[in-house]
């Protein structure tokens, strides 16, 4: 702790403007770097920043907290556009201002290339695409509903789930399988063993040792007794 207040002292003395004095210890702000445009010089940085943000808190933001020196800072206030509430229902309304600040670098930072697609798994980018599928094609036909108009079912795309789900429904009906507690169960990808305290789930592919059955047996037969 005292290296750390060692180190902040020395950086306000060798601050190359006056700092400001209000302290803040447990800071709420949500301050978000923006990737620049194509044709944006290194040498300009552009944040989003909240409403009651000044020129000086940004300044004395990046300096005290990352070390760095900005030369000038320029801010605008875009005025959302009007929207419905509900994605393309509900009632309209203007969203909040967004307030962004434009800092002149002392020093340039070029912004790492965005990895490829296929170098994107280790951050969940596929599960990520497939929920921002979803929630478009939602709010598309949300906003097909809203206009008075019936979405068949037709024009639903058959996921995989969708499709993995019948046909296990259709072996049911046909009898070509049975369901029962405490048998292997391909749908769920797992095998099924009750237990005094509930259920537990054991890898696929791996036989019941003849305690697991054992535990089944007596356990059915005191539910058994019990309901009799």
């Amino acid at each position: 702790m005292a290296s750390v207040a060692k180190t902040g002292a020395e950086a306000l003395r060798n601050a190359p403007f006056r700092v400001g004095k209000k302290q803040i210890f447990l800071p709420n702000h949500v301050i978000t770097f923006v990737r620049p445009l194509p044709k944006q010089p290194p040498n300009l940085a552009t944040f989003i920043v909240p409403l009651e943000f000044n020129k000086l808190d940004l300044r004395d933001y990046l300096y005290h907290v990352y070390n760095v020196e900005v030369t000038g800072v320029r801010s605008f206030v875009n005025q959302r556009m009007h929207e419905q509430r509900h994605g393309e229902v509900g009632n309209w309304r203007r969203p909040k201002s967004q307030k962004m600040m434009i800092a002149e670098l002392a020093k340039p930072f070029i912004w790492p290339k965005p990895p490829a697609e296929d170098a994107r798994e280790a951050f969940d980018y596929g599960t990520w695409k497939k929920q921002n599928t979803a929630q478009e094609e939602d709010t598309r036909f949300k906003g097909i509903r809203a206009q008075g108009e019936v979405v068949p079912p037709s024009q639903f795309e058959v996921t995989k789930d969708r499709k993995a789900i019948k046909a296990r429904q259709s072996k049911l009906l046909s009898g070509e399988e049975t369901w029962a507690p405490g048998k292997v169960n391909s749908f769920l990808n797992s095998k099924i063993v009750p237990e005094e305290e509930g259920w537990s789930e054991v890898e696929e592919n791996l036989p019941l040792d003849e305690s697991a059955e054992a535990a089944a047996e007596e356990s059915s037969s005191k539910a058994s007794e019990t309901k009799q």
